[in-house]
């Protein structure tokens, strides 16, 4: 994966979700807390939230915060594991 690609892809995100406008990704989830992953996850309209502060966590430089439109709930994902940016593969 390309670091440059997916650091394009999250501003690109923030420049979106600053004017309310939904994209799509996709990422492999995992959960450090439980050390495990529920497999490949497709968020077809997101819009990013104000995530976590550094004073909160130390994962507030590689996760980002996240609405899921359709469904209404929030998440996170790990940065290094985003694999598409509205339908482009960020490899």
């Amino acid at each position: 994966m390309s670091l440059t690609k997916v650091y394009s892809a999250l501003e690109r995100m923030r420049e979106l979700s600053s004017s309310n406008v939904p994209f799509s990704f996709s990422f492999w989830s995992y959960s450090e807390k439980r050390g495990e992953s529920n497999g490949l996850k497709q968020i077809n309209r997101a819009v990013l939230r104000t995530g976590l502060s550094s004073k909160i966590s130390d994962k507030s430089e590689i996760l980002i915060a996240y609405t899921d439109l359709d469904s209404g709930n929030p998440g996170f994902a790990y940065l290094p594991l985003i694999l598409t940016f509205n339908n482009c593969d960020l490899k």
